[in-house]
């Protein structure tokens, strides 16, 4: 074996070696000062570096509890009919009203309407806050209240209302829960709402050219069993994009962690 040439390649090895584990420490140290200038970069700065503006009027609440309820069951003969409306109980937890008439609604896309005509054929419509209009699909969705708060996304809270192409609504298919109550001794701190806005910044969920249109409290799913659910308070956050898309993202307002519901089970999924 030619030892002077095998020496000659361990030492040209090494070499390479070193210079690779330089080059790599180099790159580590220049992502940790980048992160290091992140982080003493304001949360408003970034935002405005990304031209994403907010426009939302801040929600100054601080402390909330966590909220308990029943699934509410609908026994047919206990319903107090109501004029131009045949009611059917499904599985006794949904509600399905159908107009013997349909009911015109003028405007479709004036929520004003759309809230006046809840209150006003709607059984107990007051309980239900309006979440979208979805023009192509024909329908709208509210959903059930606690505390003036919406419960999100939440099958067991639901009141979809229907409408034809006369723009006249010919059914309503609703569920809800009762015994809604803060019952819980302890009372949580939330997070800000601008931390919800940044946690979703740092996941790059908010894009570039868009505005934050709206920021509200509300609750989502923490536990769900047979009959009782219990609710966290959760921040809703809508951004408009450049095109004028809307997107909604949900955050716990007391762990921090993103929501993702699944639309076709309505259940949230935590990150």
């Amino acid at each position: 074996m030619d030892w002077n040439k095998t020496k000659t390649i361990f030492i040209f090895v090494f070499a390479i070696l070193n210079v690779f584990l330089y080059s790599l420490y180099l790159n580590r140290y220049n992502e940790a000062k980048d992160v290091e200038v992140l982080g003493e970069t304001s949360i408003e700065e970034r935002l405005q570096g990304d031209n994403i503006r907010y426009d939302s009027i801040p929600e100054n609440t601080t402390k909330e509890k966590y909220v308990s309820g029943n699934i509410r069951v609908y026994e047919k003969d206990e319903l107090k009919p109501i004029e131009n409306q045949k009611f059917e109980v499904i599985d006794k937890s949904k509600l399905v009203s159908t107009f013997d008439k349909p009911v015109p609604l003028e405007n479709i896309e004036d929520t004003t309407n759309v809230r006046k005509f809840v209150d006003e054929n709607v059984f107990d419509g007051s309980s239900y806050e309006l979440f979208n209009i979805d023009v192509k699909e024909k329908t709208a969705t509210f959903f059930q209240t606690i505390n003036s708060r919406q419960i999100f996304f939440n099958q067991n809270a639901l009141l979809t209302i229907y409408w034809n192409e006369e723009n006249e609504v010919y059914k309503y298919e609703q569920t809800g829960f009762e015994e809604l109550e803060d019952n819980f001794d302890q009372t949580e701190t939330l997070l800000p709402d601008e931390r919800a806005v940044e946690v979703l910044y740092q996941r790059s969920l908010l894009k570039p050219n868009s505005t934050i249109t709206m920021i509200s409290l509300g609750y989502s799913t923490l536990v769900q069993l047979t009959e009782t659910q219990v609710f966290a308070p959760t921040w809703r956050v809508r951004v408009e994009l450049q095109d004028g898309t809307k997107e909604d993202y949900f955050v716990n307002a007391v762990e921090g962690k993103i929501i993702e519901f699944n639309k076709e089970s309505e259940e949230p999924q935590e990150e």
